[in-house]
């Protein structure tokens, strides 16, 4: 994990052009849905969940991008264990390998998740990422992804995996 974000940060530095080759927009808002399949463990103890996720990138160097994602996902209960409700907000690091036309990309995201089943408890994450985006329109894309969870906790993990679909705009 260490190093795939050592690589994500090296790839998102080492990519900027200079300024007459950028592009002029700079922000691009998301908002994505889809399954999300237990994985590990836990699966034993709940079914496959709901994610509605969002969020904010800004454009650093040519294909280089860093924001904000946050979102809700739920998890219903197995037997006599309650729903799980996850609210994970993160910074957010995403390496577009184009930024026209079809726009396969990687990224990952790190930051806090507020857990929820009856007690409230707040876990440290890390969440790598892989996707593709298509164009509908101008400044209108079809966003889909996978999205790989990781909840930090003791004694074992919390793994999730989100095939998301959604779309994201590009505000001037």
């Amino acid at each position: 994990m260490k190093r795939l974000l050592i690589a994500l940060c090296a790839l998102f530095f080492v990519t900027s052009l200079p300024a007459e080759a950028q592009p002029t927009w700079r922000h691009q808002v998301y908002f994505n849905a889809g399954p999300q399949f237990v994985t590990g463990n836990a699966s034993d103890a709940y079914k496959t969940g709901l994610a509605i996720d969002g969020g904010y990138y800004f454009r650093a160097s040519r294909t280089g991008f860093v924001g904000i994602a946050g979102g809700y996902h739920q998890f219903k209960g197995q037997g006599n264990i309650g729903n799980l409700n996850i609210i994970p907000i993160h910074l957010a690091l995403k390496y577009n390998f184009s930024i026209t036309g079809v726009q396969p990309y990687v990224g990952g995201e790190v930051g806090p998740y507020f857990l929820s089943n009856g007690s409230s408890e707040t876990k440290f994450g890390a969440v790598p990422r892989v996707g593709l985006r298509l164009p509908l329109a101008e400044g209108i894309d079809l966003d889909l992804n996978v999205k790989y969870n990781i909840i930090f906790q003791d004694p074992e993990n919390f793994t999730y995996v989100g095939t998301n679909g959604g779309f994201s705009y590009i505000v001037q």
